[in-house]
């Protein structure tokens, strides 16, 4: 199957990046630690005004993403508790669940995925390579901690 994104190392690149910015938007407890690292972002690599519009924008479907998926939070708790209570767990059900989440990730990440791309081409070759740089010191980082 052909990949619609291009060559499969512009695809790990693409996919490594969305994780990045998912993870940088949804981590800890409230919405400053994902919007400060944006920012922090942002500042490093010195971006221009377009590139900010479109970096942001990229920040802004992660947050509503993120909200989307707090709103259904406490249905899939509730909908959790019930199976487990049961006299057996419903395999079948547990993996529609799972299936379920999937889908709507699916349903999102090209529009993420399409904002990356935007914000990608804007890049100069000095800020892809500050962008190399942070992976590899969030990489370096998270490997102490674990």
């Amino acid at each position: 199957m052909r990949n619609i994104l291009g060559s499969r190392k512009l695809h790990i690149v693409l996919m490594v990046l969305l994780t990045g910015f998912f993870l940088s938007a949804c981590k800890g407890n409230h919405e400053g630690r994902g919007g400060m690292m944006f920012d922090l972002v942002a500042y490093k690599l010195d971006l221009t005004g377009e590139q900010e519009e479109k970096w942001f924008a990229i920040r802004d479907e992660l947050k509503l993403m993120k909200a989307n998926a707090r709103q259904e939070k406490q249905a899939h708790i509730e909908e959790a508790k019930i199976m487990l209570m049961a006299d057996s767990l419903d395999q079948t059900a547990v993996l529609a669940k799972l299936t379920q989440h999937q889908e709507v990730l699916r349903q999102t990440a090209p529009g993420i995925v399409q904002k990356v791309v935007e914000f990608h081409a804007t890049l100069t070759q000095e800020q892809k390579e500050k962008v190399v740089d942070m992976m590899d010191h969030f990489a370096k980082k998270g490997k102490h901690e674990g």
